[in-house]
């Protein structure tokens, strides 16, 4: 499920890749969350005596949890997976893109850990609203991305900076990130552009040297 969004993700934008995987996400985690709210049995001790086991499904409630939770790895895989990794090093100059990267891919890390060691316990405790809490989260993320996070597809760096320096949008933010927008075909055209122009500056230089070589000299008046 990553591929699609390694071959058309610089056209898709990262904002919508990131808003769509948001809106996705929650969705099938909410809807977990409902199924056994509604359908779930409580085991006391866990079932087999592990505690995180701590309710029971039957039947087309059984399939409809594991089909959610494939449908949410599923929206992962193509929006937030590899997104979450290109779009930091989008964001910052060269003079800060180290540290910044550093920063954002440690904090990934960080989290992930506080997940895993938060989800247990979760479970064993709070049973279904566990789902609840994720859900509430992709929702966050989704309110987040969409008023912070501009489009970065198809930018150089010194456009990107523009845009978090750009005088008339709100202060301390730049230009609105709801108002940015792709522009692949900006970028596609520069590339196109250099080619053309070093070869047009290849073909010159031959034609140039033989002017300079048949070309008489004049002589001054003395």
């Amino acid at each position: 499920m990553t591929l699609p969004a390694l071959i058309w993700l610089d056209r898709w934008g990262r904002r919508p890749t990131l808003l769509i995987g948001a809106v996705l996400m929650g969705t099938f985690m909410y809807a977990n969350g409902a199924i056994m709210a509604v359908h779930g049995e409580v085991v006391p001790g866990g079932i087999d005596g592990v505690a995180q086991q701590s309710m029971r499904l039957h039947g087309a409630a059984a399939k409809g949890l594991i089909a959610c939770t494939y449908l949410f790895v599923a929206s992962y895989a193509p929006t937030w997976g590899p997104v979450s990794w290109t779009y930091p090093p989008e964001l910052y100059p060269m003079r800060l893109r180290g540290k910044g990267v550093a920063l954002s891919t440690s904090g990934n890390w960080a989290f992930n850990t506080a997940l895993g060691l938060f989800t247990p316990p979760a479970f064993a405790n709070i049973r279904w609203q566990t789902y609840i809490i994720f859900g509430v989260f992709n929702t966050a993320m989704f309110i987040h991305v969409y008023f912070f996070f501009p489009e970065t597809a198809g930018k150089t760096l010194e456009e990107t900076e523009a845009m978090f320096e750009d005088p008339n949008g709100i202060k301390y933010i730049g230009t609105p990130a709801w108002k940015t927008r792709v522009t692949t075909g900006r970028i596609e055209q520069l590339e196109r552009g250099d080619v053309e122009g070093l070869e047009s500056k290849a073909q010159q230089e031959p034609a140039a040297r033989e002017v300079e070589v048949t070309q008489p000299e004049q002589k001054t008046a003395s």
